[in-house]
């Protein structure tokens, strides 16, 4: 709560690990203010948060780290005038005084080769194209240590193709157990395509949740919005 305005109502969603889980709903719906609880950005009023069957008290997002919790947001947090390299090394908590940049690159390399991404990491982030700063946000995550990803509009900036690319190297990764995603999104044919599972907002409120391959464009539409008549149409996923 936010005084006497109430942003979430008794919300609960449950994220299997290795679960590639989708969020929904309009503007205003309560999307932002969750995965903020979630990371620490906001303290709920009441409530808990569970990792790995276990509470947790998450006070600020070196706290949600702790936990392996991160979030790529929806506007690009890199240093545009640093390498993709050097955006990596001084984004970890603890960075020597002294950077033996031989001995990093040489550990990057190893860990690149584990990454399902293919970024040029000697090039200044201004260089990159959209896709590829994209990619490196995610790669930060997975560099630091993060086994559960908050993607907010992923690919607001992207192209349908490097849309596609960038989830579906996502969901592989989801598929194998490496990773677990909550996805925020306003675009039905990335939720019908990649997310194994959806839960729906309206006003505050968890309206609805479900596996994606049961529920219609639709029907999540019909309950994002409020509109019986719209969930009602047996309309058929893409």
């Amino acid at each position: 709560r936010f005084g006497s305005f109430t942003a979430l109502d008794n919300v609960s969603i449950d994220i299997p690990a290795g679960s590639f889980h989708a969020l929904l709903g309009e503007n205003g719906a309560g999307k932002s203010t969750l995965v903020k609880c979630i990371m620490g950005f906001y303290h709920a009023t009441s409530g808990s948060l569970s990792v790995n069957g276990r509470e947790v008290s998450v006070a600020s997002p070196k706290d949600a780290a702790l936990y392996g919790l991160g979030m790529v947001y929806q506007h690009f947090t890199l240093v545009p005038s640093l390498t993709g390299a050097e955006n990596l090394v001084i984004s970890r908590a603890k960075v020597p005084a002294v950077i033996s940049w031989a001995k990093e690159r040489r550990d990057l390399s190893n860990f690149m080769e584990r990454m399902p991404f293919r970024i040029p990491l000697d090039r200044p982030v201004s260089e990159l194209a959209a896709g590829e700063k994209q990619k490196l946000e995610i790669v930060k995550q997975l560099y630091l240590g993060r086994s559960f990803i908050v993607l907010d509009e992923p690919t607001s900036v992207l192209t349908p193709a490097e849309a596609d690319e960038i989830l579906g190297l996502v969901r592989d990764m989801t598929s194998r157990g490496e990773l677990t995603v909550l996805m925020i999104s306003h675009k039905f044919h990335e939720v019908t395509k990649f997310a194994s599972a959806v839960s729906i907002l309206r006003r505050g409120k968890l309206v609805g949740t479900g596996k994606v391959s049961e529920l219609t464009t639709a029907e999540m539409a019909g309950m994002m919005i409020g509109d019986v008549k719209l969930a009602g149409l047996d309309s058929r996923r893409p």
